[in-house]
């Protein structure tokens, strides 16, 4: 592993002061939201391919959103911009999440504001500097508010026990070790 500084040393782990207390929200920025997350598997079969969704879990976390800018619809501007007969023009990267703790991969979708999100990419986990976090990037794939009331999806929400990402010793070690820009 290759140090910035020759000085740097590798921080021993911190035994987390919270082992017997239960969770407080912190006051960082990456626990301003809270989303309901759900990892999904592929199954493949010969009538096609398929998502089974897991179980389902509360995440605290940061979202950054577009709204000041314009939504992107394509990745180059060599592409088409006009709806076709199906399908339709498609959003691109709408918002961002970073978060502590992150169990996901490019198969985990996500609801946010009652909208369905899908993982854009494989989630980078990024522990330069003092603010270690994962960096998710995802796209509406279903805008609620469009569908008619009786064919909305519903998230199905994680159950009382479901341990919560962002809540676990490992992410507060992190904030107890001092290892954050707050």
């Amino acid at each position: 592993m290759a140090y910035l500084f020759s000085s740097d040393k590798p921080k021993e782990p911190v035994d987390s002061s919270f082992e017997n207390e239960s969770f407080v929200k912190l006051t960082d920025l990456l626990y301003t939201s809270k989303i309901i997350v759900a990892p999904s598997t592929i199954r493949r079969s010969a009538h096609g391919v398929t998502y089974e969704w897991g179980e389902p879990a509360w995440c605290w976390c940061s979202l950054e959103g577009r709204e000041q800018q314009a939504g992107m619809f394509s990745i180059s501007g060599a592409e088409d911009k006009n709806p076709q007969s199906s399908g339709g023009l498609r959003e691109v990267t709408v918002k961002q999440i970073q978060c502590r703790e992150w169990h996901g991969d490019i198969h985990t979708f996500v609801w946010i504001d009652g909208d369905l999100y899908d993982v854009d990419g494989a989630p980078e986990h990024r522990e330069h500097g003092r603010t270690h976090h994962w960096e998710i990037h995802v796209r509406r794939a279903a805008d609620m508010g469009m569908i008619p009331e009786e064919f909305r999806l519903r998230p199905k929400l994680p159950a009382d026990d479901a341990p919560v990402w962002g809540e676990s010793k490992e992410a507060l070690a992190w904030y107890e070790s001092g290892s954050i820009g707050t």
